[in-house]
């Protein structure tokens, strides 16, 4: 007999059956995971550093360079490639799909220890993260206004993104870019002394 026969015989199994495919058909989608950005794991790793007030050139030449020099001796390594803009370096290195991203870590980070402190004044420590979909930023927003750039930075650091940060499901805000407030002082030996105050001292108020 074939299946047509027994669905024109048999009109009320045939709807059992398609009834209970239904029902499993939608139990299992109910179940089914499914995100909007997947998780991604590869052999790669990010170095981000941040470089407050300092143009693209400055960042280039002092930063991101003596970085890539230190980084380049690292193992296993496929690709690297580095963006310089105002205030922000970032370094991407592919890795070779054997290597481990751990231990890649481990040693990238030994090697920009025996070098940050030949980074200029001001540089935030360098940031070395793996690859991973969840640190993917998801939204990126650009601030503009008629007030003096320090005061713009002042405004978004302290206001802007104390609200961000406290939005249900943000993990964190970055700030990148900007002009931050800095104050220069220049000292004057000889008064120092005369008043027995040292630099230390100085650094602390």
């Amino acid at each position: 007999m074939s299946i047509t026969e027994i669905a024109i015989k048999r009109p009320t199994l045939v709807v059992v059956i398609f009834t209970v495919l239904a029902i499993l058909g939608i139990t299992c989608y109910t179940k089914l995971n499914y995100e909007l950005i997947p998780k991604l794991s590869f052999p790669a790793l990010s170095v981000v550093t941040i470089y407050p007030g300092a143009s693209a050139n400055e960042v280039e030449s002092s930063v991101t360079k003596k970085l890539e020099d230190a980084l380049s001796s690292l193992e296993n390594v496929k690709s690297m490639q580095s963006t310089s803009q105002e205030g922000l370096s970032s370094i991407s290195i592919e890795l070779e799909s054997s290597a481990d991203a751990n231990l890649a870590v481990q040693d990238a980070q030994r090697k920009i220890n025996a070098m940050v402190a030949s980074l200029p004044t001001g540089v935030k420590s360098p940031s070395i993260n793996k690859f991973s979909s969840d640190e993917m930023p998801v939204i990126k927003l650009g601030v503009t206004a008629k007030i003096a750039p320090t005061k713009l930075y002042l405004l978004t650091d302290n206001q802007i993104k104390s609200q961000l940060s406290k939005l249900n499901g943000v993990g964190q805000v970055s700030l990148i870019g900007g002009n931050e407030r800095e104050i220069k002082i220049n000292i004057n030996k000889s008064k120092l002394d005369a008043y027995k105050i040292t630099i230390s001292q100085i650094y602390r108020a």
